[in-house]
């Protein structure tokens, strides 16, 4: 039990995720904005395979969103916040070596300026410079087919933009490695029916515009005014996007002026050197964070959200220097209050180096488990609501002592082997054997109403297993084997935790935070409600079950480090619970052919309260 305590208490250093700085999370939601405006944008372009009416119908509804006074202060409010922000972060990059996905997050975030201005110049600029109305047939007009492949590189370009942000953001949350391959289908099938969409319709207005004029002299007369008018329309449009496009690379200029000239006066500014772990020493001029200096010597350092302050896996232990670094940011040091670390501990990604320094990163990224982590969505943990079992045999010091080491593990093999195969039945995972017990994770790869059905249904076929183990033991012991069980639904942090001999076998799984500690609380509760099975009401509730009284007592029990005590289900007639649960066929055959199955159920309890 000192055990599972133990793995209980690591929960607070472990599922610590952070949401950044002020300036982060304002970032962020600008960015939210934005994204929920282009993706109502790229549906309302995919109208375009159905017909222009449909795409004009649409955008009728957009615009009574986005072109009230409210929807533009939060479009144009939010595009111009997240454009500043992102410049600023630009801004502060001091190292050039940095990862591809973060370059390219940069690198789609600076072009989509100069592909944007095309378009707000040809739309919006032509309603309030030329007081045209721009609905989409004069859009596609305009947009057709002079500058169709600038709009469709935009379109492309923000929408990876935005779908980089969005995975880096959603990966450290629960749920999102289920999701992700929906997402990914989703990212994947918006902008292609959005570009293929704009450009069906822009080439079905041209086509029929060109069988129009092929018509009569006089629509080819019409045509050619028309496209006249066009033209003129165009020229004025192409010197405000020249003037607007040269404001924009002067902007961008200057951005990368002041880091080059940043750059440049490092290398004449005294040096300060950080000494790691290994004895590496890095010399780089002041002002960088031990994130950065690691990258810049491709010394590994883990930083699972990139270095923004939203998870812990950069912490870094300061040996010596603490006072030569700069203080904590805001964001630094709410994950680390969070994380109720050591006064010398800090995050990596955050803590610029002002002088000497020796540092140890806390998490060592070994190239295999990198490696392995990099394809396993659980390698890093995640938040999951799963259902927990704790099982453990009853008296099993007892029969230790009258058998021979032999027959000990002889008895142990032949018990679990039987109980495993129901578990695993039941898709139930086993996270580790504890002696004469065992621990048991259901919903890796299910929801949280399945997973504590199918706990329910191993906990039950895991007693009948066993009482088949001990008619088959009889030979090897003196009285039937008892096992008691404790099952407790509710979120915890899954992941891979230590590492194996083997380089290319990754760890096994195991689950840490208070449902572990709950179940097994629940487990030890058995002995003292002398039942075989104990359920928190969280269990019942989310596998929405309406239990019957016949199946056993309500209780509330207290949990070590829990301050509210937790209701439970002490079952007494696992026979009443499979009923409730619907049974299995083995179960409804077992209970009509032994109709003294209760009886004996309930004479095995008393013993247990004897017992006790």
């Amino acid at each position: 039990m000192r055990g599972r305590h133990l793995a209980a208490s690591i929960v607070d250093k472990t599922r610590v995720t952070g949401s950044g700085s002020r300036i982060q999370r304002v970032r962020l939601w600008s960015g939210l904005v934005l994204f929920v405006y282009v993706l109502l944008h790229y549906l309302n372009h995919s109208a375009g395979h159905i017909s222009l009416a449909a795409m004009e119908s649409i955008l009728r509804l957009q615009s009574a969103i986005w072109g009230s006074l409210p929807g533009q202060i939060l479009l144009y409010g939010a595009l111009l916040t997240h454009v500043t922000l992102g410049l600023a972060r630009m801004l502060n990059l001091r190292t050039w070596r940095r990862p591809f996905w973060e370059w390219a997050q940069v690198i789609f975030g600076l072009a989509i300026p100069w592909f944007l201005i095309s378009h707000i110049v040809f739309t919006r600029a032509s309603e309030t410079i030329l007081g045209l109305d721009v609905d989409y047939k004069h859009e596609l007009a305009l947009l057709w087919p002079d500058v169709w492949i600038s709009q469709s590189l935009l379109l492309v370009i923000v929408w990876l933009h935005a779908c980089i942000g969005l995975h880096f953001w959603l990966r450290l949350r629960a749920g999102y490695a289920r999701v992700f391959p929906i997402l990914a289908g989703v990212a994947v099938l918006v902008p292609t029916t959005a570009l293929t969409g704009w450009i069906t319709a822009a080439r079905r207005e041209f086509d029929a515009l060109q069988r129009a004029a092929a018509a009569s002299p006089d629509s080819v007369r019409a045509a050619a005014e028309q496209e006249a008018a066009s033209n003129a329309i165009r020229d004025i449009l192409r010197g405000v996007e020249s003037v607007a496009q040269l404001t924009v690379l002067a902007i961008i200029a200057v951005v990368l002026l002041f880091m080059a000239t940043r750059w440049l006066l490092q290398r004449f500014r005294s040096k300060v050197r950080l000494t790691y772990g290994d004895g590496t020493v890095a010399v780089c001029s002041p002002g960088h964070t031990i994130l950065e200096i690691s990258r810049a010597y491709r010394i590994p350092h883990m930083s699972v959200c990139g270095g923004r302050a939203r998870c812990s896996t950069c912490r870094t232990l300061i040996v010596s220097g603490l006072e030569n670094l700069a203080p904590q940011t805001e964001a630094e040091s709410l994950l680390l209050r969070k994380l109720n670390a050591a006064p010398g501990v800090r995050l990596a990604c955050q803590a610029r180096v002002r002088g000497d320094a020796q540092v140890r990163p806390l998490i060592q990224p070994g190239s295999n488990i990198h490696a392995a982590r990099s394809l396993d969505p659980l390698g890093w943990g995640v938040e999951r609501e799963i259902a927990v079992m704790f099982l453990d045999i009853r008296g099993f010091s007892k029969i230790s002592e009258k058998s021979l080491p032999y027959d000990v593990v002889f008895i142990l093999n032949s018990l679990f082997g039987e109980i495993g195969a129901e578990i695993e039945a039941a898709n139930g995972y086993i996270d580790k054997f504890m002696g004469d017990g065992l621990m048991a994770l259901f919903g890796l790869a299910s929801s949280a109403g399945e997973a504590s059905r199918d706990a329910l249904r191993a906990a039950i076929a895991a007693q009948n297993a066993t009482a088949k183990s001990s008619r088959m033991l009889t030979q090897h012991i003196s009285e039937p084997i008892r096992i008691g069980i404790g099952i407790h639904t509710g979120p915890a942090v899954v992941g891979r935790i230590g590492r194996t001999s083997d380089q290319t076998t990754p760890s096994r799984l195991t689950a840490i935070g208070d449902t572990v500690n709950i179940a097994a609380r629940l487990e030890s509760a058995t002995k003292e409600l002398g039942v075989g099975i104990v359920i928190s009401a969280a269990t019942v509730r989310v596998a929405e079950l309406k239990l019957s009284d016949a199946v056993g007592a309500r209780k509330s029990i207290s949990v070590h480090n829990i301050s509210a005590p937790v209701d439970v289900v002490a079952v007494e007639d696992i026979a009443a619970l499979a009923h409730d649960m619907g049974g299995s066929a083995e179960l409804r055959r077992e209970r009509s052919a032994a109709p003294g199955l209760r009886e004996r159920l309930l004479g095995r309890n008393q013993a247990a309260r004897a017992e006790n």
